[in-house]
This record gives C-alpha cells, structure tokens and sequence, in this order.
C-alpha cells in the first residue's frame, strides 16, 4: 500500500491518520461525559488537564491531517450525486471546523479560569487572561455546543458510510480500511 492518496483509494498515512484522530476524539469525548459529572477536586483537575492536552494534540494532528488534505490526491467522491459529493465535503470540513472549535473553546475555557494549556507536562500555553467566570461560562458553553455539532456531524459520516456500504454496496469501507 502507497503512503500517497491515488483516484480510487486513500494510502496509508491517510487511514492511520483517520483512524487515530477517530479513536482519539471519541476518546475526548467519553473523557469529556465521565468528567462533567465528577465533583470539583484535585482527581477532576488532573483529568481535566489530561483532556487539555490530549485536546493539543487532536489539533497537531488536526492540522497535518488538512495539510495532507490539501497537497494530496483526494479519492473521487463515492457518489455522483452533486448533493451527496457536496455534502460529504461539508461534512468533511466540518470535522476540521469543529475540532479546531472544540479546542479553541475548551483552552478559553481554561484560560479564563486562570489555567494554562497543558501539554502531558511538556509544555504550557500560559494564559493572557484573569480568572473571569462569566466568560469562562461562556467558553464552556460554546465547548458543549460545538460537541454537538461534531455529534451531528459523526452521525453523517457514519450514515454516508453505512448508506454506501450496505445500501449501495460499494466497498466505501476499503478505502479506509
């Protein structure tokens, strides 16, 4: 198998950078739901900075992912419906949209609690700002609702995947696997 994307198939580095960068984000997200319901205290603090950095490193990978993405052959579009192709795409560059947003949110959330950015206790992002609540509320907030939008946009993916699959018997699945 080629390192390089080719017309027909993703190669390698392109499948073991989805599958990573799938693993880890579910994993965010299971981290995430365990953690929101845990009292405040030093076990939430450290799982909370595990999170962060783990966050850190979904967008280092993020962003070699889209630099992939933009100086490599893309597969065709499964589908010759327009729509279909487009909306793959979308959901595609949403993906990018909402996990750089999930971490742009969660660290000013942090931040704005007077935390820096932790990663694995290699380095920190400092913070620029004072503990401010309401606007570590705010954050918080727009990290919750941009979860759901990559909940939404996870429920896609995986509808596309399962439509082409089994309804439309295309081998989708090879690509990525």
């Amino acid at each position: 198998m080629a390192i390089s994307n080719t017309e027909s198939e993703y190669g390698w580095l392109a499948k073991a950078m989805h599958w990573i960068m799938a693993v880890l984000l579910i994993g965010l997200v299971a981290f995430g739901l365990y953690m929101s319901d845990m009292p405040r205290g030093d076990e939430k603090s450290a799982l909370i900075r595990l999170h962060a950095s783990a966050g850190v490193l979904a967008v280092l990978l993020l962003a070699v992912r889209f630099g992939w993405r933009m100086f490599n052959t893309a597969p065709r579009a499964f589908s010759e419906n327009k729509t279909q192709a487009r909306l793959a795409h979308i959901v595609h560059m949403g993906f990018y949209v909402f996990v750089a947003t999930q971490v742009i949110t969660g660290s000013m959330s942090l931040m704005t609690v007077g935390w820096d950015v932790p990663f694995f206790d290699l380095f920190s992002i400092p913070t620029p700002f004072e503990r401010d609540i309401p606007r570590h509320q705010f954050w918080e907030g727009l990290h919750v609702a941009s979860w759901y939008m990559l909940a939404v946009l996870f429920l896609l993916h995986i509808g596309g995947v399962v439509y082409h699959q089994i309804v439309k018997k295309r081998s989708v699945l090879k690509r990525m696997l």
